[in-house]
């Protein structure tokens, strides 16, 4: 049984649509109940036990004060922040920011976080790895991850030197995929709660920001990296998660044969064809051949349109092969969890 979160605010179309956007996350670590006035939260309080409080600014009086002295987080409206000891938050926030600081606030708190319930799906890993530069590798996984987003709880994860999330989507990060690595390595037990907060959206793909430098994760170990996948195989509903990588990746090869498939975007050069060809014979040299035997080549056809920003990949002429290539090697090959293969796929 989820805890319980209780919603008082008396603006019922603000109250209905926190409400809905909280019960639309499935990873939401609390059961949700809503209420307009706190005569109603009373009540029901009577009968159950309320875990977390979030409640408008003009709703927190004196009685809730005192009804409910802990884990209490105040929508505020006026910019001066109330109670004692009581987490405030800026009411006209994105709903996304809201659930960060709530999740986030809770998670800091000093309370044993309960444990999440294995879902019993297996969470199948679908790395993206080239060593040819400028051949849409990013757009590609970012398109096949929103494209999988609309039927599959899907994460994305990016590695590359600078990805240049920030300016494409015009906004700041305050977190980053660091700060999972701190919450696995430090404090694991509150990772799942922690990640709630972390990962962001787009067209219903979960990412998690970027590293904003990535020296920050130079000493991060392919056991390590595959560490994490394991956990968050364990803590959420992931069904597939999209792996963009490039060269600064410690441990490359090791995380390469952790996915089920691989895709490896190609060009129609001579330089690109050798690069190529020094890289598969770096795998077989160092007992890596099986990760050819998963990857996937693509040469890009040419586009006459790639969509301009990352929320319109699901359309156009690329997202067309996208989904082909979906339903062909990731449906197709009934793609393993863990980085094996079902027993009768294709390898």
């Amino acid at each position: 049984m989820k805890k319980i979160l209780a919603l008082c605010d008396g603006e019922e179309n603000y109250l209905y649509h926190m409400a809905d956007y909280l019960e639309r996350k499935d990873t939401f670590p609390f059961a949700v109940y809503s209420f307009t006035d706190t005569r109603q939260l009373r009540k029901f309080m009577d009968c159950h036990e309320v875990e977390l409080l979030l409640i408008a600014e003009n709703a927190y009086d004196g009685e809730m004060k005192e009804l409910f002295p802990k884990h209490v987080v105040v929508l505020n409206e006026s910019g001066n922040e109330v109670g004692h000891n009581v987490e405030n938050i800026n009411k006209y926030q994105s709903s996304e920011e809201i659930v960060r600081a709530v999740v986030g606030s809770y998670a800091g708190s000093g309370v044993d976080m309960p444990k999440r319930l294995a879902t019993g799906h297996g969470m199948k890993i679908i790395g993206n790895y080239t060593p040819v530069g400028r051949c849409l590798q990013t757009t590609f996984a970012l398109s096949m991850g929103q494209i999988l987003a609309k039927e599959h709880k899907t994460l994305y994860l990016n590695f590359e030197s600078y990805s240049g999330f920030g300016y494409l989507l015009e906004r700041e990060f305050t977190t980053d995929l660091t700060d999972v690595l701190y919450y696995l390595n430090c404090e694991k037990d509150k990772l799942a709660y922690k990640l709630e907060g972390l990962v962001q959206s787009i067209n219903g793909m979960d990412y998690i920001p970027p590293a904003a430098s990535y020296r920050d994760l130079g000493d991060i170990t392919g056991e390590q990296w595959i560490g994490l996948f394991h956990e968050i195989e364990r803590i959420s509903e992931y069904e597939y998660l999209i792996l963009d990588l490039s060269d600064q990746v410690q441990g490359l090869f090791e995380v390469l044969r952790e996915c089920g498939l691989v895709f490896t975007m190609m060009k129609e050069d001579k330089m690109a064809e050798a690069k190529m060809h020094q890289y598969e014979t770096l795998l077989q040299s160092l007992d890596y051949g099986d990760i050819m035997a998963k990857t996937r080549k693509w040469k890009p056809p040419l586009f006459r349109r790639i969509p301009p920003g990352i929320g319109q990949l699901t359309h156009g002429e690329m997202a067309a092969c996208v989904k082909k290539m979906i339903e062909e090697e990731v449906y197709g090959n009934r793609l393993g969890t863990g980085g094996k293969e079902d027993a009768d796929g294709n390898g």
